[in-house]
């Protein structure tokens, strides 16, 4: 779903790039310049291309800055939530797995790393056959509380609530939560709603919109 999707995006913004860099008007004038003007120039463009990045409206950015982490642990102070991050990718039917813990988070790995530019997204149950669950309490984050990502070696990243949504399940819009976007964000999922006995899930699901705080 969105490794395509955002192959897609990122081979159109390349084919644009090219476009731009070379071969049409801009490509005349730089036959009539000097060789070694030339190579100059080229030269400085690819110094330039290879140590920055370009990310509307922050700026210029380096990339190591941008690559994300890959998450290890996560904390939201205002529901009492410490917990591991397990890895999560796709079911066969194509929607985004949920952890095999219900105590446990899990982040889906084929989209987008918390840190980098992009929706990174995390699910987690509600509840279970014996009681609440992880995100049993997640409706009740308000805008500007705080969510905790950390990696493996204590790298942490602070995200701040924006806001939340409730769709139904059939007509959430996966291009809103999933796909590539500017900015860090990271939204949190989980059921909501009436239970579906004959479905075995919640009709709704409840999205926690969040996105990284500048370095404090």
């Amino acid at each position: 779903m969105m490794k395509k999707q955002l192959a897609g995006i990122l081979l159109a913004v390349l084919m644009i790039s090219g476009c731009s860099n070379g071969q049409g008007d801009g490509g005349s004038e730089a036959a009539n310049k000097p060789a070694e003007a030339v190579k100059k120039q080229e030269r400085k463009e690819e110094l330039a291309s290879s140590s920055t990045e370009l990310t509307p409206p922050e700026g210029l950015k380096l990339k190591a800055d941008m690559e994300g982490v890959t998450p290890s642990t996560i904390e939201i102070p205002a529901l009492d939530i410490n917990t591991t991050i397990e890895k999560v990718g796709r079911l066969k039917n194509g929607q985004m797995g949920v952890p095999e813990g219900m105590d446990t988070v899990g982040w889906f790995e084929d989209g987008a790393k918390p840190g980098s530019p992009g929706n990174a997204v995390m699910a987690g149950h509600v509840d279970s056959k014996t009681g609440p669950a992880v995100f049993y309490k997640l409706e009740d984050l308000e805008k500007g509380d705080e969510v905790i990502v950390k990696d493996k070696d204590g790298k942490t990243l602070k995200f701040e609530v924006t806001g939340k949504e409730k769709y139904d399940r059939k007509t959430a819009p996966v291009d809103k939560i999933f796909d590539y976007s500017y900015g860090s964000k990271l939204n949190l999922i989980t059921c909501t709603g009436n239970f579906n006995r004959d479905e075995g899930t919640h009709e709704e699901r409840l999205v926690i919109y969040t996105e990284l705080k500048a370095d404090e």
